[in-house]
């Protein structure tokens, strides 16, 4: 049987259990899906609730070029829309193109009549007045880069100014520069450039700043221990510990993707940064994660089982402790080129064509849609879970601060094979609840929705009406289609 507790999950964080030994195969072949138990025993331990989901855990991510570019514009397209369909969250600006081509201008002063040959993107404070523009038409707050890979004392210092003036209460954190692990390979710093020398950069950045509200390394991975070593090293001025995950490279599978182990593997990946963090107060994000790094696979993040994927991905590391995850993307065209041979594969939403990128006018992709559901968990305490199943089937329960529980369950195999039997525990008095259901037709097919809904061209998403569950006993029953998540809402279960 395949079992997993919130309290496994928690060790996960730090010790890499060794997969136990697959069965021995039957005569003919492997067992098949539908060969094994198609039943799963969900209990939710109401009495010990454990960490917290912030309400704006998961966010977005956007390239420095789409805000000088002006893809971020309150008042053009249906952006404006898609965020608040997601509801008020946390935006991060940054990516490679603050480092690798952006130049900041100051108000009152032109471009350079002969730029330097790097740059190809300006962000001026008009583009930081049209995000605030967005963040209080929305809700949303942000995190925003500054270029220290290209770094400019005067420029540095005038940005950070502007940021705090314009974004005021708005503004999370300043962020020094982005993957700067990665900087050697990028020509930005000579070769040997190690953590000593990025630490001075930061610093460098930081006085420039003059304020507590500055987030670092955003290393490109987990992998480096620069994002463990900054939070001693500036334990007054880090306010924010940043970090990139991506669950796979350009090999990434369907198949690989929604597997247990993707979960654990990514868990673990984060345990030291969480560790350091925890050690020094301060928050944790992932400011920069989706499915597969490079622009995404074609087949797999811009497919139905992104959604599950991302839905299981977040609220597993949220419920590890991490403060935040950003699913990074791009405002182009769908599936087309946008640099150095990569492609617009991974996006939350996009473009359809050129006509309507110009018009800011974007569909949702499927991602979008396992962050819409995500978000539904809401503002609360994780309960602990525990799932008792042969199938690929995972669960969180969050006491909501409004009095609900949500219970999110998520099963990866493919569509169309046998649903799981699900049995929940969730105690208390009989009464009843909703289930909302987010769908695909294959895990490999871009159509998704949430109870048999779309995102609308306007930008919003309207579900049809919550199915109706019944609570007997402390136990809720239900069906549970494969490939396909749900998120149950039920009133508090206390006796009255």
């Amino acid at each position: 049987m395949y079992t997993k507790t919130a309290a496994a999950l928690a060790v996960a964080l730090f010790v890499l259990v060794p997969a136990a030994p697959a069965p021995s195969a039957p005569p003919g072949g492997p067992p098949s899906v539908s060969d094994v138990d198609d039943s799963a025993a969900v209990v939710v331990d109401t009495a010990h609730p454990a960490g917290r989901l912030p309400a704006d855990f998961l966010g977005l991510s956007f390239e420095m070029r789409e805000l000088g570019i002006g893809n971020l514009d309150p008042g053009r397209g249906n952006v404006t829309a898609l965020l608040r369909t997601l509801g008020p969250g946390n935006v991060r600006i940054g990516g490679n193109t603050l480092d690798r081509d952006t130049l900041w201008v100051p108000a009152g002063q032109s471009p350079p009549a002969v730029k330097p040959d790097w740059v190809q993107d300006i962000v001026t404070p008009a583009d930081v007045e049209r995000l605030r523009g967005l963040l209080d038409a929305t809700g949303w707050t942000a995190e925003v880069g500054i270029n220290v890979g290209r770094w400019d004392p005067a420029l540095g210092a005038d940005e950070a100014r502007v940021l705090a003036r314009v974004l005021g209460r708005r503004l999370v954190a300043v962020e020094c520069g982005n993957e700067p692990d990665q900087w050697v390979g990028k020509a930005m710093r000579p070769a040997g450039y190690a953590y000593a020398d990025y630490l001075a950069d930061w610093r460098a950045c930081a006085d420039a700043v003059g304020h507590g509200r500055i987030a670092g390394p955003d290393t490109a991975g987990t992998s480096s221990d620069w994002a463990a070593r900054l939070p001693s090293d500036e334990p007054d001025r880090l306010a924010m510990l940043t970090v990139h995950q991506y669950a796979a490279g350009g090999d990434a599978t369907i198949a690989g993707l929604l597997s247990p182990a993707q979960v654990t593997s990514q868990l673990n990946a984060v345990a030291k940064n969480l560790a350091a963090a925890n050690a020094a107060g301060i928050p944790l994000r992932v400011d920069e994660a989706n499915s597969a790094y490079s622009g995404g696979v074609d087949g797999v993040s811009n497919r139905y089982a992104s959604a599950l994927w991302v839905l299981d991905y977040s609220l597993s590391l949220a419920q590890a402790g991490v403060a935040g995850v950003n699913i990074h993307g791009g405002l182009g065209v769908c599936n087309d080129p946008i640099w150095n041979g990569k492609f617009q594969r991974y996006t939350p939403f996009c473009a359809a064509n050129k006509a309507y990128e110009l018009a800011g006018q974007y569909k949702a992709m499927p991602v979008y849609y396992g962050i819409w559901l995500a978000r539904r968990m809401g503002a609360g305490r994780f309960l602990p879970v525990t799932v008792d199943s042969a199938r690929n089937v995972t669960a969180y329960a969050v006491r909501g601060d409004d009095g609900r529980l949500r219970i999110a369950l998520v099963q990866k195999d493919e569509v169309g094979t046998a649903p799981v039997a699900v049995s929940l525990n969730v105690g208390g008095r009989d009464r009843d609840g909703g289930v909302l259901h987010l769908t695909g037709a294959a895990l490999g097919d871009e159509a998704t929705a949430v109870q048999g809904s779309t995102v609308d061209p306007a930008g919003r998403l309207v579900p049809g009406p919550a199915d109706r569950v019944r609570v007997r006993g402390g136990v809720l029953t239900l069906d549970l289609a494969a490939g396909s998540a749900v998120l149950i809402t039920l009133p508090d279960g206390a006796s009255r």
